[in-house]
C-alpha cells in the first residue's frame, strides 16, 4: 500500500468486504449505478446475496464511515474473477465502482481500488482491470489523474439475444 493509499483510506473510513446486512444498501446503490449509465438494474438483492456468498463469482468491497451518522456502506466495488484463457491465468476486474454523491471526493473510490488491488495480489491474479463507461468522463478522468495504465479499446462488441 502507497503512503498516499493509507492517508486515503485513514481519512475516508473502513474498506472490507461486504457483509449480509449491507447488501440492501448495496443493491440500493447498484440501481444507482445502473440508472447513472441509462440503465435499469434487475438483479434482485438475493440473486446478488448468493453471486457474493454463495456460488463466489463476485465479492464486493464496501466503503464504510466509522463514527458517521452514515451506519450502511456509502461505496462499493464489485469485483469479478476470471482466467484467461490464452494463458490459463487468472485475472479480477472491477467491474462497478460506486460511491454516493454526497461521499465522493474524499478518497473513498481510490481506497476502494487500493483494496481490490491488494485482494486481486492476494489472489494470486495476474492483473486487475478498471471498467470505465466512456459516457463517464468523470470516472475516466479520475483514474486517469491515479496514473492507472489506460488499456487499448478491445474493438467492437456484438451480443446474440437468448431470451
Amino acid at each position: 500500500m502507497t503512503a498516499q493509499s493509507k492517508q486515503d483510506a485513514a481519512a475516508c473510513g473502513a474498506i472490507r468486504p461486504a457483509r449480509p446486512e449491507d447488501l440492501p444498501e448495496v443493491h440500493r446503490m447498484l440501481i444507482a449505478l445502473a440508472a447513472h449509465h441509462g440503465d435499469a438494474a434487475t438483479i434482485t438483492p438475493l440473486r446478488l446475496a448468493e453471486l457474493c456468498f454463495e456460488t463466489g463469482e463476485a465479492l464486493v468491497l464496501v466503503a464504510c464511515l466509522p463514527g458517521s451518522p452514515a451506519r450502511d456502506p456509502v461505496g462499493y466495488a464489485l469485483v469479478t474473477r476470471r482466467h484467461e484463457m490464452i494463458s490459463g491465468r487468472m485475472v479480477q476486474d472491477v467491474t462497478h465502482l460506486y460511491v454516493q454523491p454526497p461521499f465522493r471526493g474524499q478518497g473513498l473510490g481510490r481506497a476502494l481500488i487500493e483494496a481490490a488491488r491488494l485482494l486481486a495480489q492476494a489472489g494470486a491474479a495476474a492483473r486487475l482491470t478498471i471498467r470505465a463507461d466512456a459516457r463517464n468522463p468523470g470516472a475516466v478522468a479520475a483514474y486517469r489523474q491515479m496514473g492507472l495504465a489506460e488499456l487499448p479499446a478491445a474493438g467492437p462488441r456484438f451480443a446474440v439475444t437468448l431470451a
